[in-house]
């Protein structure tokens, strides 16, 4: 459910839209911790680079807290031995003016996993659960269902409110997610058979996982809310969208009161993954933040800074699209912030200050609904180039767009997209009925409107799939009623399409197809196989009463190769 509209206009994000995330995970195997740290020159900082927020750590993935605490050992070369590093930051901000959100880790714990190996996450196999990026050193996964690991965490949080009190802005719980296939512990087992979430599919898995966060974070909410609602809550844990009720970021979202997309372009994430989420998770009602790094790579890359060109397309974006900023940092383990990252971020921070009075108050007028393809069970990497693809084209096109799933209604939509993929519920499919029945107006690509076991769900259109395209890359030859341009040659479409029929429609593209398929016997030049001179007959893109539809995937195409044939058409 929303906010009521007066929590929403008094939020303190919408006041305080220029955040830093300062990590601090910090090892035992460094000394000298905050040693040369300057509570006054740290505030100053970020003062001067006009930020009014920062994320500050209470516990870091090395299993540490920051300040005196009788619930989980302290880093044990603070200098000096005993010092409350957060509240001296909590104290030296807040005399600014800036606000400051406490960081717990979650998922991550160096030190619990190595003194109770029985508190971690597990796969099917038996084997611990770890997160593989490819670098020495990685990450072992907490199980966070167990009993004793919510515990920790609690006492943890009780423990930060009773320390600190009306000083307490907000908290932010990270890694709050378990990697595929995971967990399977004796205790997460037990949480399984309790809500009939044994499937071992990778669709199950999903489910499982929305239920596990939805009960893991109301728990802490409903913690916070009994002694300071006015703190902001958020659980990192990724806002992916699906068709099916209940799943990705919606699992615990009556449990937030934000959300904050992190989205860190030149790390894991790519230029193509914000937008989708904030044309998403940024439209359920609830004030969002979109969370960039200054670094040149990835979370940790002391030393590391982008150009600012880059930082500031990435700051204005989220401000264009209704949102806030987060820009992430890490504090060298001394504790003297780098001058050189405080002077980018203030350099984009300025701009983006001086720009706050004309964006206030807007709101964006969504003109076109694309259904996520987020389906259960399907990697989200691969599902979502569909709907990066198709708001790409949206935006180059200047069309106001939102992902809609289940929770969205279509009312007021001047066109719905069904992208590649959809997997429609039978729910959804009666939405897009009576959105089509009233005079609606749709797009159609691949199997968008298809069901989750692939079958056509759409009855009221006259589309039928009879197989998978065996002879591809094929190609493009366009009516020149449709597209003059288009219609001079054919035009190759890299991935593989569908055979359709659609008795009683327009043809505005038809397939060509290549001499045969390429393996290593026959083969032909460097890449595809060329196209025959006569056409198979076989539809392409076709149009009907107050729809398109496609038979080759488009978005994925434009998102994949930036065939612009596919955005033209």
């Amino acid at each position: 459910m929303p906010l009521a509209a007066s929590s929403i206009v008094t939020h303190p994000l919408l006041t305080h839209q220029r955040q830093v995330h300062l990590d601090f995970h910090t090892s035992r195997f460094i000394d000298g911790i905050a040693a040369d740290f300057n509570a006054r020159d740290f505030a100053a900082t970020f003062k001067r680079a006009h930020v009014n927020s920062v994320t500050v750590f209470a516990k870091c993935h090395h299993g540490y807290t920051y300040y005196p605490s009788k619930a989980c050992p302290s880093h044990p070369h603070l200098v000096p031995a005993g010092r409350d590093l957060l509240g001296e930051q909590i104290e030296a901000l807040h005399r600014e003016g800036i606000r400051c959100p406490i960081y717990i880790t979650v998922g991550w714990d160096v030190l619990l996993t190595q003194n109770h190996p029985e508190w971690r996450a597990m796969l099917k196999n038996g084997r611990f659960a770890e997160w593989e990026f490819g670098n020495p050193g990685q990450w072992k996964f907490v199980n966070w269902l167990h009993p004793e690991v919510q515990q920790h965490i609690e006492e943890i949080t009780r423990e930060v409110l009773e320390r600190y009190g009306r000083e307490v802005d907000g908290f932010f719980y990270d890694i709050c997610f378990f990697p595929k296939g995971a967990c399977w512990s004796p205790e997460s087992v037990k949480f399984r058979e309790k809500h009939g979430l044994l499937d071992e599919s990778p669709a199950g898995f999903d489910r499982f996982l929305a239920k596990a966060q939805e009960a893991f974070s109301k728990r802490y909410w409903d913690l916070i809310q009994s002694v300071r609602p006015e703190a902001t809550v958020f659980f990192n844990a990724g806002s992916d969208s699906f068709l099916e009720p209940g799943l990705g970021g919606r699992a615990r979202y009556g449990n937030m009161s934000h959300m904050e997309i992190e989205s860190l372009p030149s790390g894991i994430w790519g230029y193509f993954h914000f937008p989708r989420l904030a044309r998403s998770a940024g439209h359920w009602g609830r004030p969002w933040l979109g969370m960039t790094g200054r670094f040149q790579i990835m979370w940790g890359d002391f030393g590391g800074l982008k150009p600012q060109a880059a930082l500031e397309f990435e700051c204005f974006r989220p401000q264009a699209l209704g949102g806030a900023n987060s820009v992430g940092d890490q504090l060298p383990p001394r504790g003297i912030l780098d001058p050189s990252a405080y002077d980018l971020i203030g350099a984009v921070y300025a701009q983006v200050a001086a720009a706050e009075p004309f964006y206030a108050g807007s709101e964006p007028l969504v003109q076109i609904g694309i259904t996520t393809s987020g389906t259960p069970g399907i990697d989200g990497d691969e599902s979502a180039k569909s709907d990066e693809g198709a708001i790409q084209m949206c935006e180059e096109a200047h069309y106001e767009c939102q992902l809609l799933d289940a929770d969205n209604e279509l009312d007021g939509l001047a066109l719905v997209i069904l992208g590649d993929g959809s997997a429609l519920t039978p729910a959804f499919v009666e939405k897009l009925r009576r959105y089509y029945q009233a005079g609606g107006k749709l797009i159609v690509s691949h199997k968008g409107g298809c069901d989750a076991r692939g079958c056509w769900a759409l009855d009221f259109l006259p589309v039928r799939i009879e197989r998978d395209l065996d002879l591809f890359p094929a190609f493009w030859r366009t009516n020149p009623a449709f597209s003059t341009e288009l219609a001079r040659a054919d035009r190759v479409f890299y991935q593989q399409g569908l055979v359709i029929s659609a008795p009683g429609c327009e043809i505005l593209v038809e397939r060509v197809l290549p001499y045969f398929k390429r393996d290593d016997i026959r083969y032909c030049s460097h890449l595809q196989t060329p196209p025959r001179s006569e056409s198979s007959g076989q539809p392409v893109a076709i149009a009907g009463d107050r729809f398109i539809y496609f038979a080759d995937p488009v978005f994925r195409e434009y998102r994949q190769s930036g065939n612009i044939a596919a955005r033209d058409a």
